[in-house]
């Protein structure tokens, strides 16, 4: 099998004026930004409801296990609803899916704001993840197609700008919510702005279809959905089992039948998710990157809150307040790397931005203590994984010829969802352990959760030490230039001056 280079633009972008950086459409623009707006609501309405867990214990009269379906449930059903993206970009049209959409998330939030027990705010949060699970592969696909190849880093960093911003603003959001009204208001104050997304979308989404046949497999979905199913579950229960036989059996399971799911997957005409997507090199040190860094950040984001709030006696309006800054770097840093990478090899920004992670993350143990510490680094924090998340996302996606486009923005969402599962349990996991063991020593609570936090974030900072390693691979393992032009062939190179790579 052979790979036919074709020298030109991709469809629907106009060939470069200016030296070879072509301008994204403005129509585009606005289209990613209509999408964004709909991930940053479905990734805040997460982060801000955790602020109201106790109030809601306390309404429902239900324990810390039954709230944590929130949150659990809503990571499975968006892990079940993205394997289907590339069926659903390739079968309906783009403009009808963000629709469908931005109805499906309007109708569980509506619900989600006139919930009146547990069971219905559950069914609120089921839904508006189904909706995120259509948008969140969409954006990236619509990037991918419409966007010139040397401005995809700087739309991808719109959607790294969504990532790594809702999820510090939604406690201040939360926070604020819970302090002058109640938590139904979480979901009231989303619906303007969803309005907003869909009069902007309906208008400028564009049809990224290619003809391409498209069907999909319900055995291939179901194996998926139960395999991701039970690695959330495994990590999100595995402080609640204490890692016992339940946790191994439900992990162990869930890597089985994601292995059969990969197996069946190599001998379908037609497959669900082409998997033969992690035999690109660059693309699967990508995904492995992606896993330390977005579940780093996902984990950080989780011990901060209660460092402030156990370990030195703030309210939760103060400590997100103190995070807040951090939440705006990263904002900030996001879609200007992601704009740098147009003129710069990705790898060259993923290397020392995880050294940068590293060193902060040291940072954060030596000065858990002061306020202005944690402040100041974790604004470094956010800033170094800036350097990360957007460089790598964008060169993972650029290994890939352009007709695994959907499936590889499929695995993304898909590995950034569990990043975000694993981290936040690892997290919860070790600092619940070295709380207890600090407490069996005898020592106060403020102080058992400082030195909590200190030892469960050098878990991280080998995670970020990982990182470098990673990166360092990147340079010998992925390639320069784009394939996103190369197309499979069997033949040979034609009159037309295309070029074939064995």
């Amino acid at each position: 099998m052979t790979e036919t280079v074709h020298h030109g633009s991709p469809a629907g972008v106009p060939e470069a004026g200016d030296g070879g950086k072509r301008p994204v459409a403005g129509g585009i623009v606005i289209a990613v930004v209509s999408l964004a707006i709909l991930t940053f609501l479905g990734i805040l309405s997460e982060t801000s409801l955790n602020i109201a867990y106790s109030t809601l214990m306390e309404e429902f009269a239900i324990d810390a296990s039954v709230v944590q379906w929130l949150t659990t449930g809503y990571l499975l059903l968006l892990s079940v609803a993205i394997p289907s993206s590339p069926f659903m970009v390739r079968r309906f049209a783009t403009k009808a899916l963000f629709v469908a959409a931005v109805s499906i998330f309007t109708a569980g939030t509506v619900l989600g704001a006139c919930a009146v027990n547990f069971p219905m705010l559950l069914a609120a949060r089921l839904v508006m993840a189904l909706g995120t699970g259509i948008s969140l592969p969409l954006i990236t696909n619509i990037i991918l197609e419409k966007a010139p190849l040397e401005q995809r880093g700087a739309m991808l960093g719109i959607v790294s700008l969504v990532t790594c911003a809702a999820p510090a603003v939604g406690p201040v959001f939360g926070g604020v919510v819970m302090e002058y009204l109640d938590w139904h208001w979480i979901f009231y104050t989303m619906l303007p702005f969803l309005l907003v997304s869909f009069l902007m979308g309906v208008t400028t989404i564009p049809d990224i279809r290619k003809g391409e046949e498209a069907s999909i497999s319900v055995p291939s979905l179901l194996l998926v959905a139960l395999g991701l199913a039970g690695l959330i579950v495994s990590v999100s229960f595995f402080a609640t089992w204490n890692g016992d036989w339940r946790f191994w059996v439900v992990l162990i399971g869930s890597v089985a039948v994601l292995a059969v799911f990969a197996a069946v997957q190599l001998h379908m005409a037609h497959p669900l998710i082409e998997v033969r997507v992690f035999a690109y090199g660059g693309f699967a040190l990508g995904m492995l990157i992606l896993l330390m860094s977005s579940g780093g950040v996902l984990g950080v984001n989780f011990l901060l809150p209660i460092l402030l709030q156990r370990g030195q006696g703030m309210g939760s309006m103060n400590a997100a307040l103190v995070l807040l800054p951090g939440a705006v770097a990263g904002a900030v840093a996001a879609p200007m790397i992601g704009g740098a990478l147009k003129n710069h090899f990705p790898p060259k920004f993923i290397l020392p931005g995880f050294v940068g992670v590293t060193l902060v993350d040291v940072a954060l143990i030596v000065g858990a203590s002061n306020v202005w510490a944690v402040a100041v680094a974790y604004m470094l924090f956010m800033t170094f994984s800036g350097f990360v998340l957007v460089p790598d996302q964008t060169h993972a996606l650029n290994q890939l010829p352009a007709r695994l486009n959907a499936d590889g923005s499929a695995v993304m969402n898909t590995v950034q969802q569990l990043a975000g599962a694993i981290g936040t349990a690892v997290a919860s996991a070790l600092l619940s352990e070295f709380v207890m063991m600090a407490s069996a020593d005898g020592l106060d609570a403020p102080v058992a959760n400082r030195g909590a936090f200190a030892q469960s974030m050098w878990v991280f900072a080998a995670m970020a030490v990982f990182g470098v390693v990673l990166a360092a691979l990147m340079f010998r393992f992925s390639v320069r230039k784009s394939p996103e032009l190369f197309e499979v062939s069997d033949g040979d190179a034609g009159d037309d001056g295309t070029a074939i790579r064995a």
